[in-house]
């Protein structure tokens, strides 16, 4: 058993295989603005112009000259923004000014709090007039800065920042394109009562809602039980719609119905790995024919898990154009023991904050099909082949943190 793990591939040799068979990031497309969040930037945005584009005022108040002494003077007239700058008005005479309006050159702004009424049409200036009171025209970002590179994730602020330069048709990844058949013969929807010997279906919503974290759009979902001609007919059609990644759940070991190798390789698949000495997860199959990679995913649930955020997550991100999720530093929970297996094992663990910095929490499960550890679960704790966890450990967040 020993000398067969070491002949095993390596979570870090898949990482590097998936990286290969992924060189690129896929195509991109322009959307609007309000299909932009979660997509992935893949033009840096930069300014066409000055920001703010004019000088501008940041108050309600009066303008007058920049040399303009606290004294009575007269009010001319009042400006509001959307106007182009109105003239410098002259000296003992001020313009009412609102937030956000225009300004001439050599201006001086005094707030409406500093002035009182001094008459009809005059205003007494209680102060001299603030510079720091007027937006200066590139103050923000001078024309031609990056001010969003890429590849960036785009959120409510970035995409307001887009809305901001007027780029309303940003160029992002195109969403890869993902297919997902589930096998077993065992396997009932969540909504009915198992008859004995059957069980729920729980891999097709945790794929489903996983797709729907990572920005990919799911083409075909469909469960094909365990007879081999129908898994291939399903197969068949499923890479008529060019999907991006197939993602074969169960039927990845060697057991009389785990018919995904043979299927993909009839397909004209090149399968590249078909085990990987991690635990849980280790009947994985990675393959890939023309621009689809596929994976073979472990039947059971956690294993699943696990595989998806290891393997399948990093093809996502590198059609996405991103980088891989980094692993963070966090302490062991105190009394928390993983013991050492000949298998790099991802333990599901809680991780929090904690005297700032991240403390992690091994959370209890009895074999790859336990979902009980599910609710709790925000990473996954990465313990070395044949070693203890130990303090610093490395952690794989599966939600963001």
């Amino acid at each position: 058993m020993e000398d067969q793990t070491i002949h095993m591939t390596t979570v870090n040799q898949v990482f590097a295989q998936i990286d290969s068979l992924i060189p690129q990031p896929g195509e991109t497309e322009a959307i609007s603005l309000t299909q932009a969040m979660h997509r992935v930037l893949r033009e840096p945005a930069m300014t066409s112009e000055d920001q703010p584009p004019f000088d501008r005022s940041s108050i309600d108040g009066y303008l007058v000259r920049a040399d303009e002494p606290a004294k009575k003077v007269r009010l001319i007239s009042t400006h509001s923004p959307g106007q182009s700058a109105p003239p410098l008005p002259p000296a003992g005479s001020t313009i009412r000014i609102l937030t956000g309006s225009a300004l001439p050159k050599h201006a001086g702004l005094i707030m409406q709090e500093d002035t009182r009424p001094a008459g009809p049409d005059f205003i007494e200036l209680l102060k001299k007039p603030d510079p720091t009171l007027i937006r200066m025209q590139g103050s923000h970002s001078k024309k031609g800065l990056i001010l969003l590179p890429a590849p960036s994730l785009l959120q409510p602020g970035s995409i307001t920042l887009l809305a901001s330069l007027g780029i309303t048709q940003p160029k992002v990844s195109r969403l890869p394109r993902v297919v997902h058949l589930v096998t077993g013969e065992e396997l009932v929807d969540p909504d009915q009562n198992p008859a004995h010997g059957q069980i729920r279906d729980c891999n097709s919503i945790l794929i489903r809602t996983l797709l729907t974290s990572f920005s990919a759009t799911l083409v075909t979902q469909q469960r094909v039980g365990d007879d081999r001609k129908l898994f291939m007919q399903a197969c068949r059609l499923s890479l008529a719609t060019q999907p991006d990644i197939l993602l074969l759940s169960g039927a990845s070991s060697l057991g009389d119905h785990d018919h995904a190798g043979s299927v993909l390789e009839e397909l004209g698949f090149t399968i590249h790995l078909r085990q990987v000495s991690v635990r849980p997860g280790k009947p994985l199959i990675l393959a890939k024919k023309d621009r689809t990679v596929a994976f073979g995913l472990p039947g059971n649930p956690l294993s699943h898990f696990v595989c998806f955020h290891l393997f399948v997550r990093r093809a996502l991100l590198r059609l996405l154009g991103l980088p891989p999720p980094p692993l963070l530093s966090a302490t062991l929970a105190p009394g928390a023991t993983i013991g050492p297996n000949p298998r790099e094992t991802w333990w599901p663990c809680h991780l929090q904050p904690s005297h700032g910095s991240l403390t992690a929490r091994p959370l209890p499960w009895s074999d790859s099909s336990d979902l009980s550890c599910f609710p709790m679960t925000n990473g996954l704790l990465r313990v070395p082949s044949g070693q203890e966890a130990r303090s610093p450990c490395e952690v794989l967040p599966t939600i963001p943190w």
